[in-house]
């Protein structure tokens, strides 16, 4: 499923510093907030279909929803939930879900922040965002600010997508952080006045692949790992030629190992995913430099930008703290101009080691 980054957002005046990194409210007054990405791949795609009068009632319905069906609990330990996700088709929006007490929760599009509020004391929150969606594909995170001073991301984005016709009603998804899950559908454009989730629908498993990590094992040698969905085979070759192949775990992960050719100028990776017939599902292409493998010769993992990546989420995933976002900057200086501009395909490595503050 393709989730993140690729790329950003705002609304109104505000400095906030999270774990994730600076999120802030744009000083411009714009009335709408254009899409940051050109595209979200794991949105599932119902037919669009017109609800007409489908009118939303939005914070008091969210408030009363908060524990209803549609309830999620992306990650228990974090404690950050994301219960209801509204949308009309003028892109106004508000969001509800559970949290620590006291904690401070804010809504954002890449480095804009759309919206925040304080948990209640029984962990109840309702966020109304301050400015409307514009048409396009929107992805939307979740955070928050704990009493203590610490962060959490929600498990969960949000993913929106706002049709010009007026008239239909808006997607909106729940995209899990675990690629090996399924999207949540929260509302379609065929719901019927302002019904709730049908939790009697099948879901329809699109299936995808993803590499996400390099990693040496000698200096010929190397191993590929990644994500994929509805598939139970993966088979690499680089440039035509045979890499290797290996078996999907249950989680959806899989690591290919072969033998890289020195000599090439550029090196073309295909993954596909074959299903249980032996069908190809789903498959990937990835271009890769000599130089950026060259990166990982000293022995550092090497890191795969997909669509929805941001840094701090890069970050997030494998130190389990956003700022450290910074740590992946210094260490390829020469490849990230801008922090907030980063593109699929790109190549980064890890420091083998972060320093804790």
């Amino acid at each position: 499923m393709r989730l993140i980054l690729y790329i950003l957002f705002g609304v109104g005046g505000v400095l906030v510093a999270l774990a994730l990194g600076i999120v802030f409210f744009a000083d411009d007054e714009t009335a709408e907030i254009a899409p940051q990405t050109k595209s979200i791949e794991a949105i599932p795609s119902p037919p669009k279909a017109v609800a007409p009068n489908a009118e939303i009632q939005l914070a008091d319905q969210a408030q009363s929803e908060a524990s209803s069906n549609l309830s999620v609990q992306p990650d228990a330990d974090a404690g950050l939930s994301i219960d209801v996700a509204r949308v009309k088709p003028d892109g106004s929006a508000v969001l509800a879900g559970t949290g620590p007490a006291g904690a401070t929760i804010t809504v954002f599009e890449d480095e804009i922040l759309l919206g925040k509020t304080t948990a209640s004391e029984n962990g109840e929150w309702v966020v109304v965002l301050e400015k409307r969606l514009g048409p396009g594909q929107h992805l939307l995170s979740v955070g928050a600010e704990l009493e203590d001073g610490s962060t959490i991301i929600a498990q969960f984005s949000i993913a929106v997508e706002i049709y010009e016709d007026q008239n239909t009603k808006p997607l909106v998804a729940l995209l899990p952080e675990n690629q090996s899950e399924i999207p949540k559908l929260l509302q379609s454009p065929d719901d019927a006045g302002d019904t709730k989730e049908d939790t009697t629908a099948p879901t329809t498993v699109l299936a995808l692949i993803a590499p996400r990590g390099l990693i040496w094992q000698d200096n010929a040698l190397l191993t590929v790992s990644g994500h994929s969905r509805g598939g139970v085979r993966v088979t690499v070759s680089d440039s035509g030629t045979n890499f290797g192949d290996a078996l999907v775990l249950a989680d959806g992960t899989w690591q290919v190992t072969g033998t890289v050719e020195e000599n090439r100028r550029q090196h073309v990776f295909e993954f596909v995913l074959v299903d249980n017939g032996g069908q190809a599902v789903a498959s990937y292409i990835l271009p890769v430099r000599p130089r950026d493998l060259q990166k990982g010769l000293d022995g550092s993992q090497l890191v795969i930008v997909n669509k929805g990546d941001a840094l701090w989420r890069i970050a997030y995933r494998s130190y389990g703290r956003g700022v450290r976002y910074v740590d992946i900057v210094r260490k390829n200086t020469g490849d990230i101009r801008n922090p907030d501009l980063i593109y699929p395909n790109q190549i980064f490595a890890l420091p083998k080691t972060v320093p804790e503050n």
